[in-house]
């Protein structure tokens, strides 16, 4: 949108308790002339969300997703291609056949 977050600040509150966000808590994940979306925790209810602002005919408009995603987690996963059809019934029959245990999924080293 061609926007700095400063302009965005109004626009912007958490989607459950409507408290403004801190700016330092904000993360820029896509921008273009006509859409920005942002990552934001909430320090004042913990809710982390994703924030879709656009710009149309009848000016800017934003909602809000709530999300379980961290900062990091959100710049790793946030623009990769979805999971597909194929993925999923790949891993599907992937189970179907798996005798083992769910700790087998996981190395040894990330074990506590």
């Amino acid at each position: 949108m061609g926007h700095s977050l400063d302009n965005l600040k109004p626009l912007i509150r958490c989607p459950v308790c409507q408290k403004k966000y801190d700016p330092s808590k904000v993360v820029l994940l896509s921008e273009d002339d006509r859409k920005t979306v942002l990552h934001i925790a909430c320090e004042s209810c913990g809710i982390s969300s994703l924030v879709f602002v656009s710009l149309g005919k009848m000016g800017a408009a934003s909602f809000g997703i709530l999300t379980d995603l961290g900062r990091e987690e959100v710049r790793t996963f946030y623009g990769r291609e979805p999971v597909s059809t194929d993925d999923t019934l790949a891993v599907h029959r992937f189970l179907k056949g798996f005798t083992g245990g769910v700790r087998e999924f996981f190395p040894e080293k990330n074990r506590h």
